[in-house]
């Protein structure tokens, strides 16, 4: 069972940081790529670095601090009126909703990888607890 558990995690993250490649590879005729190509990369690097156990150990709290990062911003970036996603472009709402909602898939996928180590880290502790 545990290596089931985990072989799903391993396919899981290494799905997730693909697709957030090939959201950045799609945010180049956005108004503001640099920006964009920046933090879906660096969500794509975090989500191939959890692969590595003694990475995403080490650096468990960059998880955090990242997606708490992504989450102020999706919270900032929410549209003033919210107006859908649309399917063209008709305002800035629209805009501001595909990036709030953009840097919210981010976030929750860095929360949950941190909180699956943060789990694995209690799970060790018992274990070895006498």
């Amino acid at each position: 069972m545990k290596k089931l558990v985990a072989t799903l995690k391993y396919f899981i993250n290494l799905f997730w940081g693909i697709i957030f490649l090939l959201f950045a590879s799609v945010q180049f005729n956005d108004p503001d790529p640099i920006l964009w190509i920046f933090t879906y990369t660096l969500t794509a690097l975090l989500c191939f670095g959890y692969l590595n156990t003694h990475f995403s150990s080490r650096y468990q709290w960059l998880y955090l601090f990242t997606a708490s990062a992504l989450s102020i911003g999706s919270y900032l970036q929410f549209p003033p009126q919210w107006e859908g996603f649309g399917n063209e472009m008709k305002t800035i709402n629209n805009e501001l909703a595909r990036e709030s909602m953009g840097l919210l898939i981010c976030a929750v996928i860095l929360f949950v990888q941190f909180g699956f180590k943060q789990l694995a880290k209690k799970r060790a502790y018992q274990n070895t607890a006498p």
